[in-house]
C-alpha cells in the first residue's frame, strides 16, 4: 500500500480539498468589511450590520450541497435529512409564488435550493454560473446588498481554489481550477488554513472598528480618490 507523502503542501483529494467552514465565515466577514467601506454602505449601523451578514451567509452558501457544512448545520441543525429539507423548503417557496403572488426573487430562490439539494458537493454551486444566479436573485431582492452577497461567494471560491481539490468554476464543464499545479495549495485544518481563517477575522473587525469612527467609508482615508488612476498615480513621486 503506497503511503501518503509527508509533505506539507502535498494533499489528497478525499483530504483536505477543500476550506473549514470557520474560514470561510471569516473571510466572509472581511469581504462584507470590504464592501462596507467600498460602497458607504455602512452609514447606518443596521446598513453594516447587514452587509456584513450577508456577505458571511455568501461565504457560506456554496457549501449548501454539503450536509455537513457550517451553513447547514446553522439552518438544519436537529434535521436528519437535510437536503430533503432544503427541497422541501424551495417547494414551499414556488408554491407561494404561484398562490401568493410573491416576487420573482423568491421564485428563483425556490428554484435554486430544489436544484442544489442533491446535487454532488463542490460541483455546481463552484461555479461562476451559481455565482450570477446568486447575485441575480440578490440584486431583485435588494440591489443594495448585492455587492455583499457577490463579494462572500467570492471570497468562498477563491479560498476553496486555493486547496487540491480545485473547484469547477467554468460548470457544466466539469474541468477543475485551482493553483494545485503551482504547488501552493492548502490542507484543511492546517495552520494555513487556520491562520488564514484568523487574519481575515482580525483584519475585518479592525477595518468595521476604524470605518465606525471614519464615518464608514473609505472615502476618509487620506490620499482616497474614486479616479484609479489618480489613486495609481499617487504611489509614484513623479
Amino acid at each position: 500500500m503506497q503511503s501518503k507523502p509527508n509533505i506539507c503542501w502535498c494533499l489528497w483529494e478525499r483530504e483536505g480539498s477543500l476550506m473549514t467552514g470557520n474560514t470561510h465565515f471569516s473571510l466572509g466577514v472581511a469581504a462584507g468589511a470590504i464592501v462596507v467601506g467600498a460602497t458607504g454602505a455602512g452609514e447606518s449601523v443596521g446598513a453594516t450590520v447587514a452587509t456584513v451578514a450577508i456577505a458571511s451567509f455568501g461565504s457560506l452558501l456554496p457549501d449548501i450541497d454539503e450536509d455537513g457544512s457550517m451553513l447547514n448545520n446553522l439552518l438544519f441543525r436537529s434535521i436528519k435529512y437535510r437536503s430533503a429539507a432544503l427541497s422541501i423548503l424551495g417547494a414551499i417557496a414556488i408554491l407561494l409564488t404561484v398562490l401568493k403572488g410573491l416576487d420573482l426573487w423568491v421564485l428563483l430562490s425556490g428554484i435554486y435550493a430544489m436544484a442544489v439539494a442533491f446535487i454532488p458537493h463542490r460541483s455546481f454551486t463552484h461555479s461562476l454560473l451559481s455565482l450570477l444566479i446568486v447575485s441575480g436573485i440578490t440584486l431583485m431582492a435588494n440591489p443594495d446588498y448585492v455587492w455583499a452577497m457577490a463579494a462572500g461567494y467570492v471570497s468562498h471560491l477563491l479560498a476553496d481554489a486555493m486547496t487540491a481539490g480545485g473547484i469547477p468554476l467554468l460548470w457544466p464543464w466539469k474541468k477543475r481550477l485551482g493553483v494545485k499545479k503551482l504547488g501552493l495549495y492548502i490542507r484543511s485544518g492546517d495552520k494555513v488554513d487556520k491562520m488564514t481563517g484568523k487574519v481575515a477575522m482580525y483584519a475585518g473587525s479592525i477595518v468595521l472598528i476604524w470605518l465606525v469612527f471614519q464615518d464608514a467609508s473609505f472615502a476618509s482615508a487620506p490620499g482616497y480618490t474614486k479616479d484609479p488612476l489618480e489613486a495609481v498615480r499617487g504611489y509614484f513621486p513623479f
